[in-house]
């Protein structure tokens, strides 16, 4: 498997950022989709929508979605904020959906 180059790929925070420069009025609105059973397996889901204004928001549309999920225990940050990794890889697959996803698409922390 080749190495990845971490360097060259934009982090989330600086997506959000870069977002909100671009659309001062633009909204980042999570939703957690996590069922009870999928709490009682340990697995989190959630679903990003991406509103360029308030006025797109208030009239339900949004001008993309990102999904993830994650699962307790798995990988590095999944040990202790299983559900807050799931929050952000959300975000930032909804961010690459508007075409802010940097020099190239899986987020940062997605490769670490």
């Amino acid at each position: 498997m080749p190495k990845l180059d971490l360097n060259s790929y934009e982090t989330v925070e600086t997506r959000i950022n870069r977002f909100y420069e671009m659309h001062p009025d633009g909204r980042i609105i999570t939703e957690d989709l996590t069922t009870e059973s999928d709490r009682a397996a340990g697995v989190w889901r959630i679903k990003t929508y991406i509103y360029l204004t308030d006025g797109d928001q208030a009239a339900g549309l949004p001008k993309a979605t990102g999904h993830a999920f994650e699962i307790d225990g798995q990988g590095m940050a999944q040990q202790q904020a299983a559900y807050e990794t799931c929050e952000t890889s959300s975000i930032g697959r909804a961010l690459a959906n508007t075409n802010l996803s940097g020099s190239k698409r899986p987020s940062r922390e997605e490769m670490e």
